[in-house]
Order: structure tokens, then sequence, then C-alpha cells
């Protein structure tokens, strides 16, 4: 087996469904299992899955035991030469896995591969590159001081703002939605660490890594699609928990000794203090209040037979809909311009490289992706 892909999924069943089918298209000349390890989602996941992907293996929890752990059980069962730990919630091209397999032919000192990703909007997610969360990366980061010098090798460090986001190079921290690794790298190394229950245990296996002498490498094409946080609700208490919680978690376990007590007694009481000013502003935020705004106009871009399918699952009929050919020569033109206008991306008609470099060239807000038996939304 050349290649083991494990998802850790909790409650997106569709975005999971979308997932997988651009999986198989990718790994179709490659000798690959898929390895889904659902953590007792309430959505009816399963249910809805087994029969859609028979050649998928899935792994059921009964409770939700944190994404590293639900990685590791995954990878207990996973026989291939390189493991790609994925999201649920990404779609990825057609040539996504020959081409990011071939790094690791091409420069033996790579121990894990990244790649560039963008939301379901085409924004380009800074997180595809980070630097390692030294004290004073993590407060430019934290302060937001980050945002007013972008591209600066001191105060963007978290973010390599400084390196070229359309180059291949070297990163130290790779995002865990899309980690390749060769096997025998994570027999060295050791997987996720269990302690990071959700969020940090990207960082430290990437550091991990490297402190084992091997590089992390940022692969900038071709991109992927990485809808993020589908499952979470980032103001949420229980969001903010995991997310400092695991900032703690690093600190403690990388800055340990003597010599580190001064950082840790820095670094502590400034992860809880952003934490409770990030939770209180979430509660004291005023919550904006939409106008009624008119019936939308609405863009599919697919066949006649996509489009007529398609209809029967869009609630009313009063919106104006204009159908597009996939091979429209005006298509990213008339994206942009419409762009108020509710978009459906019918996947059976258009190659998953295709549907990304859509979505990467129009930015559109209103964007959702149709497979044929289900919707998405990526804006």
């Amino acid at each position: 087996m050349t290649l083991s892909i494990i998802i850790v999924s909790y409650n997106v069943k569709y975005f999971l469904e979308h997932c997988l089918r651009s999986v198989l298209h990718a790994s179709e000349k490659i000798s690959t299992e898929i390895i889904v390890v659902d953590n007792c989602s309430s959505d009816g996941s399963l249910e809805y899955l087994l029969p859609l992907f028979p050649q998928v293996s899935f792994i059921a929890n009964k409770e939700n035991a944190g994404f590293g752990k639900a990685c590791n059980q995954g990878l207990a069962r996973a026989t291939g030469e390189f493991v790609l730990f994925l999201n649920p919630d990404t779609l990825i091209p057609e040539d996504c896995l020959k081409k990011t397999l071939a790094v690791f032919e091409q420069d033996p000192a790579v121990g894990a591969l990244g790649i560039r990703m963008f939301n379901g909007q085409g924004l380009f997610l800074k997180e595809s590159k980070r630097g390692f969360p030294s004290l004073s990366a993590s407060f430019f980061k934290l302060s937001g001081i980050h945002r007013l010098f972008p591209g600066s090798r001191i105060f963007d460090r978290y973010y390599l703002g400084h390196l070229d986001a359309e180059q291949d190079q070297y990163a130290e921290v790779l995002a865990g939605a899309f980690m390749l690794i060769p096997r025998q790298v994570l027999e060295k190394t050791g997987s996720f660490d269990e302690a990071f229950f959700m969020y940090g245990e990207d960082i430290d296996l990437s550091y991990r890594i490297y402190k084992a002498g091997y590089k992390n490498y940022y692969l900038s094409a071709p991109p992927i699609l990485h809808f993020k946080g589908e499952s979470t609700a980032k103001n949420s208490l229980s969001y903010i928990k995991n997310f400092y919680t695991a900032m703690g978690i690093f600190v403690s376990k990388h800055h340990k000794g003597p010599g580190r007590i001064g950082l840790r007694l820095l670094a502590h009481p400034g992860i809880w203090t952003h934490a409770c000013v990030r939770y209180l502003s979430g509660k004291l935020r005023p919550r904006k209040t939409k106008a009624p705004a008119e019936t939308p106009s609405r863009i599919i871009v697919g066949s006649a037979i996509s489009a007529g399918s398609l209809m029967q699952h869009l609630p009313g009929n009063d919106a104006r809909t204009t159908v597009l050919s996939p091979d429209e020569k005006q298509l990213i033109a008339i994206l942009r311009a419409q762009p108020r206008a509710l978009v459906y991306l019918c996947e059976q008609d258009l190659s998953f490289a295709a549907l990304i470099g859509i979505v990467r060239k129009t930015c559109h807000r209103q964007l959702h992706f149709y497979s044929g038996s289900s919707i998405i939304t990526g804006g």
C-alpha cells in the first residue's frame, strides 16, 4: 500500500461526502486506503455515508476522542508507506496526491508536507505555512500587531508573512488539515500527542519532526480548498478552552527546565488573559441585524440535467435562475459581476481542479457545491 488517508470527522457528513468524492478521484492510480474515524457524530454521518462509500473503512467512536487520538486510531489500522492526515471539510484536485508524493522522491530531507489552502470564498489561508510559536511571534499574533506589518520578518513571523505563498519552500509548521508524512518518519518521531484534544497538535508534531532532523515542506501548487471550522463555533466557550489549553500544553512541553521558567511565567498568564478577553468580547459584541433582502438570483454552473436535478433540492421557485455551462468562456467574469447571486457549482460536471480554480478566481461569497446528492455552502 502506497498511501493511507486518515480523516477524522465530527458532524459534517455532507462536507465529508464531497471530500471523499474528491479523494477517490485523486487516488485512482495510486494504491490507497481511506480510513474515516467518526468522533461520535450525532448527525447520522455513518448511516448516510456507509452505503455511499463501501470502499472506505469507517471507525465509529462512542465518544468524541479528540482530533489527535482519533488520528492515531486511524494510524493503528493504516498500512501505507505514506500517511495523509486530511480534514473532512476539504476538497483536493485530481493531481494533488501524485504531486505531493513526488516531493518525497525528489527531496529525501523532507519529513512532512503541507499544501497551499484556500477557504470556501477563495481566500488564501495563512495557516498553510507558519513559524514556530516563539514568545515574540505569539505575542505579535495574539495582540494583532502582525496585521499592521504584513510581510514583516519580525512582526508577521507567526505566519511566515515574509515568505512568498506562491513559492514552494521549507516551512516550520504545517497545518493538520493536510499533512502528508512517510510512515518511517512517524515511527521515529511518534504521531500526534493525545494530550492535545484539538488544536496545537499539528504545531507540536511539526516541531518534533523538525527536531528529529527532517524538513517540513510547503507546496504552493496544486492548491486545495479547506472550508475550515465547519464543526466548531469560533466564539464558543468550548472552542476557546480547547484552543488556549493547546497553547499552554505546547509551552509546558517544549519550554521545560529552570532556564525557561521566566518564559513560562510570562506565557501562561498571557495565554489565559487573551482567552478571557476573546470570550468577553464575543459576548459583548452587539449582534448585527440584517434588513430583509430581496430574493437573490441563482446561477447554476453545470449541465442542464444537473441543473434540473439541483432545482428539486432548492426551496421555492421565485428566484431567477441562470444556467451556465462549465466551459462558458465568460464564466469567471459573469460570476464576479454578480456578487449577490447564489452560485451553485455542480461537481459532477466539473473536475475538482476546475472547481477549485473557479473559487479562487471569483472569491464569491455565495458559493454552494452540489454533488448530485447533497449541497454544501462554501461562502
